[in-house]
């Protein structure tokens, strides 16, 4: 482990570890017993369409698909999935997820994110998933890619959560949610998305707005393997109510404060970063309601495996609005599907 002293663009300066991933590996090789792990589980759990899309939501549950903006050519969508039985029922917490796959691939319609839609609709809340611009299709993410064009990629993806909360909000009374009950919900790029959503502050790098409705504010976070572009952004005032997963040895997206990508200082796509060790400590230090749940093992696939395996956490979490306005700060560390 080495460590760097870095002022960053952002403004502020901050001491990191540069933490190299226990394992690697590309399509050429072997994949770890993590991530041997990790498919078996989604295809048991979902059987064997792993991979595909699923269009139609089951009996008990009505799903609707509607555009909410359009971008560079591109009209993005969101699907309402809630209870069939529950849509006259009013005042009721709505979850907007954001799927992972680097701002260049993925999609709402893949089948682990719709069944964690359908699980989250039977909680009784109104889960939406949503589409948005994949502003990185066919270009490198990785240490070869400039700092100013990830962070664009952040932008644009949070532009999006801001575009499809305006939406939500415009139809919330219609759909029954309160609007002030709003949760946003991501995987991997998509957390990034919606973490850096909630907290980017008018007036930095370069935003000017944000567009929401003056004195809106989000419910709550779920963070799957997510990261924040300046962990100051968090405030006393603006801090949310937030459920953090993360795998500690994750190469992709830092768990404490280190680099994007676990690029170094001196490689164009060195970005510092905060995820979600970092972001709890930070709320931990304002005294807010967190719950941290750390991986040993897996890496960058706690982005999927809350999803499957940790449904029991995020309903005590934000199954109802008393659960998710509960004070509370929790860590816990799992050896991949064992609690130590």
């Amino acid at each position: 482990m080495n460590t760097y002293f870095c002022p960053t663009t952002y403004g502020l300066s901050f001491t990191f570890s540069y933490l190299r991933p226990k394992q690697t590996f590309n399509s050429t090789m072997a994949k770890p017993s993590w991530f041997r792990q990790t498919i078996r589980g989604i295809s048991k759990f979902l059987g064997s369409n792993t991979g595909t899309d699923a269009s139609a939501a089951k009996p008990d549950l009505q799903k609707m698909t509607h555009p909410y903006a359009e971008k560079n050519g591109q009209l993005l969508e969101l699907d309402v999935y809630q209870l069939a039985t529950e849509v006259e029922r009013k005042d009721r917490l709505a979850v907007l997820y954001f799927h992972g796959g680097g701002f260049s691939e993925g999609s709402r319609s893949e089948i682990r994110y719709v069944q964690f839609a359908e699980k989250l609709a039977r909680l009784g809340l109104v889960a939406i998933p949503c589409s948005y611009h994949l502003s990185m299709r066919g270009r490198s993410m990785s240490c070869d890619q400039q700092q100013s064009i990830k962070i664009a990629a952040f932008r644009s993806a949070a532009e999006d959560v801001w575009s499809a909360t305006r939406f939500v909000l415009e139809h919330a009374e219609a759909w029954g949610i309160h609007p002030e009950r709003i949760i946003l919900a991501g995987s991997s790029a998509g957390a990034e998305a919606i973490v850096n959503a909630a907290y980017w502050k008018e007036g930095e790098l370069g935003l000017e707005q944000r567009g929401l409705p003056a004195g809106f504010r989000y419910a709550g976070l779920l963070v799957m393997a997510g990261a924040l572009l300046d962990i100051n952004w968090i405030t006393a005032e603006n801090a949310l109510p937030s459920l953090l997963f993360h795998g500690e040895s994750d190469p992709l997206v830092p768990y404490g404060a280190a680099s994007h990508h676990l690029c170094k200082p001196d490689q164009p796509g060195y970005l510092p970063l905060f995820g979600a060790g970092a972001i709890a400590q930070r709320l931990k230090a304002l005294n807010k309601p967190y719950m941290l749940v750390s991986g040993t093992e897996g890496g960058h696939g706690w982005a999927d495996k809350p999803m499957f395996e940790h449904l029991d956490a995020i309903a005590d979490f934000m199954g109802s609005a008393e659960k998710l306005q509960t004070f509370r700060q929790i860590e816990e560390r799992w050896k991949w599907s064992k609690k130590i």
